[in-house]
């Protein structure tokens, strides 16, 4: 649930930064948009994490590095 919910506020958020943010803005409030952006990003590829959680030891099972 965690995971859907942080999901669709980056969505909602990054929707937010495209078509509703003011573009007029200059000098250093284009980092700061930019900074919005890649944690809109950040928020939608957490969620995608959350949802398809794997603990540690299955990804060392499933990419073959216990078997040496």
């Amino acid at each position: 649930m965690a995971g859907i919910a942080l999901m669709v506020a980056g969505i909602a958020f990054a929707g937010w930064l495209v078509f509703g943010a003011p573009h007029d803005w200059d000098g250093e409030a284009r980092w700061v948009r930019m900074a919005l952006g890649l944690g809109a990003t950040g928020a939608i590829s957490g969620g995608a994490r959350l949802i398809f959680w794997q603990p540690e030891d299955g990804r060392a099972a499933e990419s073959g590095a216990d078997r040496i």
